[in-house]
């Protein structure tokens, strides 16, 4: 995963005048930025090399903005609009009026599977609730900032991450089965990906928000030889393996790491791990260190 070292790092992959950010906030490998932007300034988006540390940007403007992106034809950004820059297409963004803008930068190895999934949406991303959602949730952490701490540091950082996966994954073009548009098994595995943190996520609610009952759900499933619910716990064991491994959640605890995973409590994760055939958690733990 690549890591932000500082926001000229991002915002000089802007390439334009005025970029610098008037707010800056890192957390961990994500950065939230605000900028002001006078009218007609023209920020000029460049493809990054696939080298395993480019980064993804979301912009939230409160002004309309002009987008010259892969279709070729510029358009309008309306107030409230998102802007999505992926790290492989060149884009230009200009201000139609001076104002504000907010831009979320996460690294793309958290978002790419977007592509094999429900696919990476077009530059304009229209107004939605996960988008407004988004944008509140910016402008709380660039005008009311609070004194950063570890665990803090991980919650924004999983949270910015999420919430833009969740953007990416609404915009993103539905796929058909059998001549009928359904959100498919690849966009059922992308909002397990974005939901398994909540432990009261589970199959309903999985079927509720893809418009289809339980009974088609686990069909859906079932030609691909799995269940949803399998589905759901190996994406939560596998999640509780990267926190557990990863040196700098050493401060928290087994039942708060669980908690991140999307477990209701450490027992409910021992069993899990003990149906996917693995060690119990503190060994995994213990031996990640060693």
């Amino acid at each position: 995963m690549g890591i932000v070292t500082n926001s000229g790092d991002l915002t000089r992959l802007l390439r334009g005048e005025r970029q610098h950010p008037i707010v800056a906030l890192r957390y961990r490998s994500v950065l939230a930025t605000q900028h002001v932007v006078g009218r007609d300034i023209l920020w000029r988006w460049l493809p990054q090399d696939a080298d395993g540390a480019e980064t993804a940007a979301l912009l939230v403007s409160s002004i309309p903005l002009e987008i010259h992106g892969a279709e070729g034809e510029p358009r309008e950004v309306p107030p409230g609009a998102l802007v999505f820059l992926h790290p492989h297409r060149a884009a230009s963004v200009s201000a139609v009026k001076a104002g504000t803008v907010m831009i979320a930068w996460v690294p793309w190895a958290e978002l790419v599977e977007i592509e094999s999934g429900v696919g990476a949406p077009m530059e304009v991303i229209p107004a939605s609730a996960l988008g407004r959602g988004l944008r509140a949730f910016l402008d709380s952490l660039l005008t009311q900032p609070s004194e950063p701490t570890l665990y803090t540091d991980y919650l924004v950082e999983q949270l910015i991450t999420e919430m833009v996966f969740g953007v990416l994954v609404e915009a993103g073009p539905r796929t058909t089965i059998a001549g009928i548009e359904a959100p498919g098994i690849a966009r059922a595995r992308t909002l397990i990906l974005i939901r398994r943190t909540e432990p009261e996520f589970g199959v309903a609610a999985l079927a509720q928000d893809l418009h289809m009952s339980v009974r088609n759900l686990q069909r859906l499933f079932a030609v691909d030889g799995s269940t949803p619910a399998d589905e759901l716990r190996h994406a939560r064991v596998d999640l509780a393996q990267e926190l557990l491994a990863n040196v700098g959640n050493a401060p928290l605890g087994i039942t708060e790491i669980a908690e991140l995973a999307g477990f209701r409590d450490a027992a409910a994760l021992r069993r899990a791990f003990a149906w996917a055939g693995l060690t119990t958690p503190r060994e995994l733990r213990r031996a990640s260190r060693r």
